[in-house]
This record gives structure tokens, C-alpha cells and sequence, in this order.
């Protein structure tokens, strides 16, 4: 794996949004090592990247999903006070308020052309794309208006999932989080159905079984340039969400035609995930475009996938790093890891959905200490950030306990 090129031809600074994020924090690892100077933006002290020993500096901003503008305003000062920084944004908020902002129009950032963004984050236009594009996608439906479904429409059993067609959209000049729930009951779906969440739409779809797969991309105008892939152990919620325990595989070739042609059609620049169902007939299914970079990018880099320095090269020039990743490659977040032991231990849906009882949840907690798999926010040569993780984890714990 090389980036020296791509480490060259640098910005000065890089600067890093959303301190809280583990991605933030990986990348802040990621240049920092490479004597790279990054500075961090967040909204409150000592943030998950900005407790960081190679955060050269941590900006406090105003918190981006209740006071946008406000936060815009602030990183324009920011960056018109550093011309050649780059900034990467890490998350959907800090994307789409910049894209509202018009910044990427007047500095340099490292995201997508905005017409390919809003398609990949709008989930009914993103499937029907991938869909030409020869994916397998999930049966389902876009309901315009959730607040009607007062019953399932005919063709479809419970359980299914009811998720927002955008994960985040703006209500009021705030961001709001949509929702994806499982549906089991018709009282479940009445309740989801009213959820402020689905604002916008939603899209119901049938449950897909099988484990969740993510291919990972760096693409240059259009032309996918750089893969990478990994397979999910374990989530949270463990029915379906953020990956706790995964691990690299090797891509699959029989996705990567498909991938490649919806990335053309995009016109996508930059890096992104596309995150699938892995059938127990070995059929992939597209979920989404995830279209930035991802929670897991740790594994990518401890695998050899050098997406930091794409990311440079992409957005700042350089040379392209050169990369043959590994596979077997395990990366477990332990604090994650730990809220899957937890959700399945007191709910007997999550139990279901994995197919172990209390007793193997436990073992197999316990067993993966010994598997060899490297920790996502644990560095012993970065100590700091896992320990304001966990204080942040106790006071969450202690606040839901009361």
C-alpha cells in the first residue's frame, strides 16, 4: 500500500467535520500518521476524532442539525481563513448543508457532484437506478404518504420494513432522522405510520434475510477506479443497522458490472458504499448508496485499502495510492459490539433474529476477544479517543437506565 503521491500533493490543513463520528476518527489517524496536519470541527470538547493525539486542532461549532445555517456560516468563515485546507465531510447532515450552503461551489471539498448525491440519498430513485443498472433490489413499495398505510397493501406478509426514503432531511430548517423499523403487527405499522420519521415517504419493504455485505468504492467522474468489500458479523440493532463485528472479503465479481454501470450513470466523484442482503441462496440484494465515507472505514484501511489517500487524490491531486487488501481482516467496535449484547439479552426479537438464546450471545461475546480482530476506536497509540467513547457510552447508559 503506498500513498506517498497522494501525501505530496496534500492540503494544508485537512480539515475533518463531525468529530463525533468513527470514520472522522479514522481518517484523522489515517493523515495524522502520515504527518499530515488535521484539524477536526465538532460541537462540543474533546470529540471522538478531536480527543485524537493527531488532531492538530479541534473547532467548536454550532451542532449542524439544529442550526444549519449557523453552522454553514462558521465553516465558511473557517476555510476563507485557510484557501488551500480541504475539507472532507464525514456525515448526510454535514453534506447536504453544505451542498444547501453552496460551499462546494467556492472551496474544496471532498464530496460528490450534488446531482449524485440527491439520487443516492433518495432511496426509491437510487433503487430504481440500480435496478436498470442490473442490481437485484428488494421487493417494495414508495408510499408517498405513510400517514394513509393503515394496513399492508395486498402482496405483502409480515414482517416487513418500513424505512424514510432519505435517512436525514431538513424540517423547519432543522435535520431530522428518518426511521426504518420492522413490522410485525398491524398495531406496530399503525404507530409507524404516523412517525415524523417517515416525513417525505417511505418505502415498505419485505424483510430480506441473510447477512449485510458492503462494497466500497473510489470513483473518478464516473469510472470506478478502487474496490474494497466486507461482510457484517454482527449489527446493531442486530435485525439490521451499523456494523459492530466485521470482516474483508474479497469483491464479488458478479456485483461489480452492475456497480460500476450505476456509478457511470451518477456521474459519481469521490468514494461511497454500496451496502447489500446477502441471501442464504448466495443472492446479493441492494439496500443503498451510502454516499460518503462509512463507520467501518477503519477495517478498509487495517485491510490495506488506502481510501484516505483516494480521497486526496481525488479532491486535491496526487498520485493514487496502490493497494492489494487483504482478506479475513476483522474489525470490532467494542462499545457497539457491546449494545448487540445488550438489545439481544433483553429482547427476544432481537434473539430471533439471530438465532441464538441468551447463553450463545454471551459466548459469543466473549469468544470474539480471542479471534484476532482488531478494535475500531482502541489504538494503543492513541489511547484518548476510546476513553471519551466509553464516557460518553456510561452517561448515555446511566441516562436511559433512569
Amino acid at each position: 500500500m503506498t500513498g506517498c503521491g497522494a501525501v505530496a500533493g496534500a492540503p494544508d490543513p485537512i480539515v475533518v467535520s463531525d468529530g463525533d463520528t468513527r470514520q472522522s476518527l479514522a481518517l484523522v489517524r489515517a493523515f495524522g500518521r502520515r504527518g499530515l496536519r488535521v484539524e477536526v470541527l465538532a460541537d462540543r470538547r474533546g470529540s471522538l476524532a478531536g480527543a485524537s493525539r493527531f488532531a492538530a486542532a479541534e473547532h467548536l461549532l454550532a451542532d449542524a442539525e439544529r442550526e444549519p445555517d449557523v453552522w454553514a456560516a462558521s465553516v465558511t468563515e473557517l476555510l476563507a481563513e485557510r484557501p488551500h485546507a480541504l475539507l472532507v465531510p464525514t456525515t448526510e447532515v454535514a453534506l447536504g448543508t453544505l451542498y444547501a450552503a453552496g460551499i462546494p461551489s467556492r472551496a474544496r471539498v471532498a464530496a460528490p457532484p450534488r446531482d449524485a448525491y440527491e439520487h443516492a440519498v433518495d432511496k426509491a430513485q437510487l433503487l430504481a437506478l440500480a435496478a436498470e443498472a442490473g442490481f437485484a433490489v428488494p421487493d417494495g413499495l414508495l408510499v408517498e404518504h405513510p400517514e394513509s398505510l393503515i394496513e399492508l397493501p395486498m402482496g405483502f406478509a409480515p414482517p416487513v420494513f418500513l424505512k424514510a426514503r432519505r435517512s436525514r432531511f431538513l424540517v423547519d430548517g432543522r435535520w431530522q432522522r428518518g426511521i426504518g423499523l420492522r413490522i410485525e403487527t398491524p398495531g406496530e405499522l399503525a404507530a409507524a405510520a404516523s412517525d415524523p420519521g417517515l416525513h417525505g415517504g417511505a418505502l415498505l419493504q419485505a424483510c430480506e434475510p441473510g447477512h449485510g455485505e458492503g462494497l466500497f468504492f473510489a470513483a473518478e467522474r464516473g469510472r470506478a477506479v478502487a474496490w474494497f468489500a466486507h461482510r457484517r458479523l454482527r449489527e446493531k440493532p442486530p435485525w439490521g443497522g451499523v456494523a459492530v463485528l466485521c470482516e474483508s472479503i474479497e469483491p464479488d465479481p458478479a456485483l461489480l458490472g452492475p456497480a460500476a454501470r450505476l456509478i457511470e450513470r451518477l456521474g459519481w466523484h469521490g468514494v461511497g458504499m454500496l451496502e447489500f442482503r446477502r441471501r442464504p441462496d448466495g443472492r446479493a440484494v441492494l439496500m443503498e448508496l451510502n454516499p460518503r465515507l462509512w463507520g467501518s472505514a477503519q477495517l478498509a484501511l487495517d485491510a490495506g485499502a488506502d481510501f484516505a489517500s483516494w480521497l486526496l487524490a481525488l479532491h486535491a491531486g496526487g498520485a493514487p495510492p496502490r493497494w492489494q487488501p487483504r482478506s479475513g481482516v476483522r474489525l470490532r467496535w467494542l462499545l457497539g459490539d457491546l449494545d448487540h449484547l445488550l438489545i439481544g439479552l433483553r429482547d427476544p426479537r432481537a434473539r430471533q433474529a439471530v438465532g441464538a438464546g441468551r447463553l450463545r450471545l454471551l459466548a459469543r461475546f466473549a469468544r470474539e476477544f480471542g479471534s484476532g480482530a482488531k478494535l475500531d476506536v482502541w489504538s494503543a497509540d492513541d489511547r484518548a479517543p476510546f476513553w471519551a467513547e466509553l464516557r460518553s457510552w456510561l452517561r448515555s447508559l446511566r441516562k436511559s437506565a433512569s
